[in-house]
């Protein structure tokens, strides 16, 4: 069996995509990030509703209650 290995404590190098030039990686990154960033007004507060009433359903974290029975020696009063 001829098996490569795999060295997990060396950074590994990335191939590079022979077909595209880095200005059009660039122009792709470029028009991904602008959808991502265009998001309407209306859009944006439908989704802030949506997760405000999600956050508002959701029981929230108290402190712990405190027990006295914990068998500790600074629980003793002596």
């Amino acid at each position: 069996m001829n098996r490569s290995r795999v060295r997990y404590d060396v950074r590994m190098k990335s191939k590079l995509d022979p077909t595209t030039t880095p200005a059009q990686k660039m122009n792709i990154f470029g028009n991904a990030l602008r959808q991502i960033l265009t998001v309407s007004k209306e859009e944006y507060r439908q989704r802030e509703k949506q997760y405000q009433a999600e956050s508002t359903s959701r029981p929230k974290r108290g402190p712990k209650p405190k027990t006295s029975t914990s068998g500790h020696v600074s629980d003793s009063g002596d």
